[in-house]
C-alpha cells in the first residue's frame, strides 16, 4: 500500500491507539490489562480472555485471577518465575494442542523474557514462548542491523534485505539487513552477531563491529494478537565490495541501493512495517531526513520512540560476561571470510536457498 508521507509509514506500524474508545466496536479498545501488581505485563484481547476464563475452569486449581472488565492476572500461589514460566507453559501447549488460536501453528520453541519489578538486579519474571506471545500482549525485544557502505563520493548506500517468498510473515517484503528476537539469555550484542551470520553470511569478526545506535519503540497489532515491540537498533559499516549472503532461507536476496532509492521504498509501501521504522531513525540519524526538509519532523521523532507501559529488561548484560568497546574494524576486515564483490554496481542479489 503506497503512503504519501513518512509519518503514514510509521503509523503503519504504530497503530494500537494511544486511547481507548470505549464505544468503537474493534476489539482493540476493550483490552484489559494482564497484571502483575503493581505492573503491567501485557494486554488481553476479549476473544483471548474468554478463552482463558474456560481453561481456568477445566482446571483443578484454577492458575489465574480474572475480573472480566478489568484485569488478567496470576493467582496468588503463582508467586515465582518458574511457577509463572510453567503456568504459561501449560496453557500455551493445550492451547496448541487445541488448536484455539492460529497463531500457536508459528510454534518456535523459542523463550522470550517477560520483565518485572524493575527494582531487581534481574527483572526476567517468567519466558514464554515467541509464538504466544501476542496473545498476551506481551512487550517483545529486538535487534536490527543497518549494514551500510560509504561509496567512494561519500554518499552512503544500505544493504536491503528481502525477506523469503516461503516465510510465514511479511513474505517478499524488503527488510533490514539482519534482524531478530533477542531471546532469553542473550544480549542484543548476541543476537546481532548470531543473525549476522545465520541471515547473511557476515563472519564474527566483522558482526562484532556493530554499534549500538539506540532503538524504537511502537505497539502494533495483526489478526494473530498485540504485539508491543522494542527494536534495539545497530549500524554497522561494511568496506566496499563486502557482500551478505543469505544462508539460511530467511532472506531471498540482498540489495545494495543509495537511500534515495530507500527512501522510495518506503512510500511505496515495500518495507515490513517495524523495518521501515527502523530504516526510517537511521535517515533521522544520519540526517538525510532534517527539521528544515520534513515537516512532521518533530512528529517522526515521537511516533519512532512510542512510550509503551510495560516493565523493560533492567540489564542486558545477562551472561555475566563484560561487555568492551569494539576493536577498530581494520582489524576484523583484514581477516574476513566473506565473498567480495568488486562491481560498482548500485544493486546486488543472491539466490537464497528456499526451505
Amino acid at each position: 500500500m503506497p503512503f504519501e508521507t513518512l509519518n503514514q509509514v510509521i503509523q503503519d506500524a504504530d497503530k494500537f491507539p494511544h486511547e481507548f474508545d470505549p464505544k468503537n466496536p474493534d476489539e482493540v479498545h476493550h483490552t484489559i490489562p494482564f497484571r502483575m501488581h503493581p505492573h503491567i505485563v501485557g494486554r488481553v484481547l476479549p476473544s483471548v480472555v474468554a478463552r482463558l476464563i474456560e481453561y481456568n475452569q477445566a482446571q483443578s486449581t484454577p492458575p489465574f485471577e480474572i475480573v472480566e472488565g478489568s484485569h488478567v492476572s496470576f493467582a496468588y500461589w503463582v508467586n515465582n518465575f518458574d511457577q509463572r514460566t510453567q503456568v504459561m507453559k501449560d496453557l500455551l501447549d493445550t492451547w496448541r494442542e487445541m488448536k484455539t488460536f492460529n497463531v500457536l501453528a508459528g510454534w518456535r520453541n523459542e523463550k522470550f523474557p517477560v520483565f518485572g519489578d524493575a527494582t531487581r538486579e534481574d527483572n526476567t519474571a517468567f519466558v514464554v514462548e515467541r509464538a504466544g506471545a501476542p496473545l498476551f500482549g506481551i512487550s517483545q525485544f529486538g535487534a536490527h542491523l543497518n549494514a551500510f557502505v560509504r561509496d567512494t563520493d561519500g554518499s552512503i548506500k544500505m544493504w536491503v534485505a528481502r525477506r523469503s517468498r516461503t516465510k510465514q510473515t511479511w513474505p517478499g517484503m524488503l527488510d533490514n539487513c539482519v534482524a531478530g528476537g533477542v531471546a532469553w539469555q542473550q544480549t542484543t550484542r548476541e543476537t546481532i552477531v548470531r543473525e549476522c551470520n545465520e541471515e547473511a553470511s557476515i563472519p564474527h569478526e566483522i558482526a562484532e563491529q556493530a554499534r549500538n545506535a539506540g532503538a524504537v519503540t511502537y505497539f502494533t497489532y495483526t489478526h494473530h494478537g498485540l504485539v508491543p515491540e522494542t527494536q534495539y537498533v545497530y549500524d554497522l559499516q561494511l568496506p566496499l565490495g563486502v557482500t551478505p549472503t543469505p544462508q539460511d532461507g530467511e532472506v531471498e536476496c540482498f540489495y545494495l541501493w543509495s537511500l534515495d532509492q530507500v527512501r522510495e521504498t518506503l512510500l511505496n509501501g515495500e518495507w515490513k512495517p517495524n523495518c521501515a521504522l527502523v530504516m526510517i531513525d537511521f535517515l533521522m540519524r544520519h540526517s538525510i531526513i532534517t527539521a528544515d526538509t520534513e515537516p512532521d519532523y518533530i512528529d517522526l521523532t515521537y511516533r519512532l520512540h512510542r512510550r509503551l507501559e510495560f516493565p523493560t529488561p533492567r540489564k542486558q548484560i545477562i551472561t555475566g560476561k563484560p561487555l568492551t568497546a569494539p576493536a577498530p574494524f581494520a582489524a576484523a576486515t583484514a581477516n574476513a571470510n566473506v565473498n567480495a564483490n568488486t562491481s560498482t554496481n548500485t544493486t546486488a542479489a543472491s539466490t537464497a536457498t528456499v526451505l
